[in-house]
C-alpha cells in the first residue's frame, strides 16, 4: 500500500510469453544465471531479494544489498519485508475459502456482513465481489481512519458517483472493509483469520499477518529518497488492516506461489475449490480479478505491493508453472524489475523512455506570464539551478522527486513546479496561481481569482498524511501530492467543491472550507481532513 494514489497497480504486459521451461532445463538455467547476475550487480545499497520458483520447489533465491544500511546487515533470502498490497491476493483467498464453506457470497450486499454499513448511494448495493475488484466506487484511501474499525462508519458520509461494477477505481478502503467482513463471519480478527486459513497450512512460519512493534526490529529497516536525493529511513507505523499487512520472507512467499501454480491446492489439502479459484483469477474489469491483476488469458497472475518505503512484486505463470517474488526495502528500481521479470517469462519489455531530459539543464530557459512577467533559470555548478525574476538571481533547492514534475524552491514561501510536454521538455512553471510558459510559445491562459483563496500546501499529521499541493495551472486548479506526484486537475463540482476532472468517474473529492484572510484553511480529501500549513 502507497500513500493516497500512489498504490495503482503496474501492468508490465505480458502478451506473447513464452515458457523459459520450454527451451528445456538448459534454457531455464540460463535465465536464472542471467536473473542472479542481474540482481547481485544492481545499484544501490538498499535490499533487494529475489525468489523463483516452479510447482515443486523454489529453483533460486538471490539478495543484494543491506537489510539495515547504517548497521550494514546485510539482506538474506530470510530476511523480513512487508509485502504492501500484495496482501489483498491473501484477502481474497481467506474470503473464497468461506464462500467455499457457503459463509461468504461475493454477489450478496457487503451490509448483509456489516449492518452498520449504511451508505447513501442511489445505486444497487455493494457487494463483496465489488469491493474484491474494486469496482464499488470507494475512494482509495482514508488515511485518518486507515486500519482502524471506524473506517465503516467514515464511510457513511461518502456517496459513491457510479453502480458497483461499472468502473475500476483502485480502493484500499475496500479492501479494509473486506477485512472487517471477514473478522464478522469468521469471529476473530482478520489476522488470525490470515494467520490460521493461509500461513500455518502453507507452512509460512517466518510470515506475519500484521504490522507491529513487535516486528520492528525483526524486519528490515526500510528507506525514502529525501529531497537531495540521499535515503533516509522511511517513517515507522504499525498497520492490521485486509489490504497491505503481511509482512514475509521470499522462501515463505514461493510456498504461496506454489499454492496459487497448484490452482489452490497444498502439501496438506485445497485451501480453495477449483470453482473459486477460478473465480479468484476471472477479470472482472480492467483486467483485475480478485486480488490480482490478472493477464495472459487467466494464465498470469500479478501484484505490486508498497508500504512505509518496502517494495514487493510477486507473479505467477500457470501455464509455465513458475512464479517470482521480488522484495525490497527502498526505491524500486522499476527498469530492472522488468528485465528480470521479461527475461524469466521471456515477456517483451515495453519501449524504454529517453531519460536524457532528466538533467538540470532541461529546467534552464526564459519563461514567460500572461502578462509580461518573467523568469529565467540558469544551470550552475555541481547541478545547482537559480532563477532571477528581476529582482536579483537566487540559488534554488529540489524538493520533489526527479522526473516529470521536479519542484524547486528557493528560501523563503516561493516555490516553482515545473512541467513537461511528451519529448520530455520544460514547456510551463507554476507558481501558486501563476502560470508561465516557455518563451515563444503561447501565452498561459489565466486562472481564476476565485482560486487564489485556495492555493497553497495542505497536511495531516501522522506518518501518513497525506500532503498535498493546490496550484492554478492556466485555468486549470490542479492537485499534486507533496512530491509533485501525479498532477491531477480538477473541476468543480458545488460550491467550493471538486472532483477530478479525468476520469469523471473518480470517486475522490475536495472540499475548501474555512475562509481565513482570503485563505482557506481546511481542505477535505475524500472525507480526509487536511490543513493549510505555510510550507513550500
Amino acid at each position: 500500500m502507497t500513500r493516497l494514489f500512489l498504490l495503482f497497480a503496474l501492468v508490465l504486459g505480458f502478451a506473447g510469453a513464452a515458457a523459459a521451461a520450454e527451451g528445456g532445463d538448459g534454457a531455464r538455467d540460463a535465465a536464472l544465471a542471467e536473473i542472479r547476475a542481474m540482481v547481485e550487480g544492481a545499484d544501490g545499497d538498499t535490499a533487494l531479494v529475489v525468489a523463483v520458483t516452479d510447482r515443486d520447489r523454489p529453483l533460486m533465491i538471490v539478495s543484494h544489498g543491506y537489510a539495515d544500511i547504517d548497521r550494514r546487515i546485510p539482506a538474506t533470502p530470510d530476511t523480513r519485508f512487508a509485502i504492501g498490497s500484495i496482501s489483498k491476493s491473501f484477502t481474497a483467498v481467506a474470503l473464497m475459502q468461506m464462500a467455499d464453506e457457503g459463509r461468504f457470497d461475493p454477489d450478496a450486499p457487503i451490509a448483509h456482513y456489516l449492518p452498520d454499513f449504511r451508505m447513501r448511494s442511489a445505486f444497487a448495493p455493494i457487494t463483496g465481489g465489488a469491493l474484491l475488484s474494486h469496482t464499488s466506487g470507494l475512494p482509495n484511501y482514508l488515511a485518518h481512519v486507515a486500519s482502524m474499525r471506524f473506517l465503516v462508519t467514515a464511510l457513511q458520509d461518502l456517496e459513491p458517483r457510479y453502480p458497483p461494477g461499472a468502473h475500476f477505481w483502485y480502493s484500499n478502503s475496500g479492501y479494509q472493509l473486506l477485512g472487517y467482513t471477514a473478522e464478522a463471519i469468521d469471529k476473530r480478527p482478520f489476522p488470525l483469520i490470515v494467520q490460521q486459513r493461509i500461513l500455518d497450512p502453507l507452512g509460512m512460519a517466518a510470515s506475519a499477518p500484521q504490522i507491529d512493534d513487535r516486528l520492528r526490529r525483526q524486519i528490515a529497516t526500510s528507506y525514502e529518497r529525501a529531497p537531495d536525493g540521499d535515503l533516509a529511513v522511511a517513517p515507522w507505523f504499525e498497520h492490521v488492516a485486509a489490504d497491505g499487512a503481511i509482512v514475509s520472507t521470499a522462501p515463505d512467499m514461493t510456498a504461496y506461489a506454489r499454492m496459487l501454480l497448484a490452482r489452490g491446492n497444498a502439501p496438506q489439502g485445497r485451501l480453495l475449490s477449483e470453482r473459486a479459484f477460478s473465480q479468484l483469477i476471472t477479470p472482472v474489469r480492467d483486467d483485475y480479478g480478485y486480488g490480482f491483476d490478472i493477464a495472459e488469458r487467466g494464465e498470469m497472475l500479478f501484484h505490486t505491493g508498497s508500504i512505509a518505503g518496502f517494495q514487493a512484486y510477486f507473479a505467477v505463470h500457470l501455464k509455465q508453472g513458475l512464479g517470482i517474488v521480488i522484495l525490497g526495502n527502498g526505491p524500486a528500481d522499476k527498469a530492472l524489475r522488468e528485465r528480470i521479470v521479461a527475461r524469466l517469462f521471456r515477456t517483451p519489455r515495453a519501449p524504454q523512455p529517453d531519460l536524457s531530459w532528466r538533467g538540470v539543464e532541461s529546467f534552464t530557459g526564459r519563461f514567460v506570464g500572461r502578462d509580461g512577467e518573467a523568469l529565467r533559470f540558469r544551470s550552475g555548478p555541481s547541478g545547482s539551478l537559480s532563477v532571477d525574476d528581476g529582482g536579483g538571481e537566487r540559488t534554488l533547492a529540489r524538493i520533489g522527486r526527479e522526473g516529470w514534475g521536479d519542484f524547486l524552491t528557493p528560501r523563503g514561501p516561493r516555490s516553482f513546479l515545473f512541467f513537461r510536454d511528451a519529448s520530455g521538455a520544460v514547456s510551463d512553471v507554476v507558481e501558486g496561481n501563476t502560470s508561465y510558459t516557455r518563451e515563444g510559445a503561447a501565452p498561459p491562459i489565466a486562472a481564476r481569482a476565485a482560486y487564489q483563496p485556495l492555493v497553497g500546501r495542505y497536511a495531516a499529521h501522522g506518518e501518513e498524511g497525506p500532503s498535498v499541493r493546490i496550484y492554478a495551472r492556466g485555468a486549470a486548479l490542479t492537485m499534486s501530492y507533496a512530491d509533485s506526484s501525479l498532477a491531477m486537475p480538477l473541476a468543480e463540482d458545488g460550491p467550493g467543491r471538486f472532483r477530478f476532472e479525468k476520469p469523471a468517474y473518480a470517486p475522490e473529492w475536495l472540499q475548501f472550507d474555512t475562509i481565513v484572510e482570503d485563505k482557506a484553511q481546511r481542505l477535505v480529501l475524500s472525507g480526509v481532513p487536511l490543513y493549510r500549513i505555510d510550507l513550500p
